[in-house]
């Protein structure tokens, strides 16, 4: 009788776990998108000569830095374009983490090492994945990020929760992987 009640309050307590769902931003998308079309026409216009700067250029790295700045709007059109705007990017609950760009859920029994910087230095909460995880995820995180090896990085901002709800929340699922 008391391995029922048990199993339900265990049952009553997966129940509450938050999951935290990031979803992909438009908004942010086009503002990135338009600050970096306006830098682009600012370059291309000093370049060419229609505006002139206080001290005299030869326009050559303001072109050199037009073509950049067009570069970098094709690339994040492109990659912005790939994106599902129905899905989340990303959902962290308490069986793991799964997204758009994973091949499949990365379990919390499959993550060795989760490290939280401190509050100046980055916007990421980074998790490890242990070596002997599955072949497919560890083929996909090499191929997205080939000088990390097996690290890949989380947001702690996500809209609802404080940072340091955040940070608690993937501790606490990685911690209860590591007992049970």
């Amino acid at each position: 009788m008391t391995d029922g009640h048990s199993s339900i309050a265990n049952r009553d307590q997966s129940a509450t776990q938050p999951v935290l769902v990031l979803r992909p931003s438009t908004r942010a998308v086009i503002s990135v998108i338009c600050v970096m079309a306006l830098l682009f026409v600012y370059t291309s216009l000093v370049a060419v000569g229609w505006i002139e700067m206080s001290r005299p250029t030869s326009g050559v790295g303001h072109g050199l830095i037009a073509i950049l700045l067009f570069f970098g709007i094709i690339i994040v059109s492109l990659k912005a374009r790939r994106l599902d705007y129905t899905k989340p990017v990303m959902v962290i609950g308490p069986n793991g983490i799964t997204g758009q760009k994973l091949p499949k859920l990365i379990p919390w029994s499959m993550i060795e090492r989760v490290e939280t910087p401190q509050a100046g230095r980055a916007g990421l909460i980074y998790l490890t994945v242990r070596k002997d995880a599955d072949p497919e995820i560890l083929k996909h995180l090499y191929k997205w990020q080939p000088f990390r090896n097996r690290t890949f990085g989380i947001p702690h901002r996500v809209p609802g929760y404080s940072s340091s709800e955040v940070k608690d929340i993937v501790n606490r699922y990685f911690e209860s992987s590591q007992r049970g």
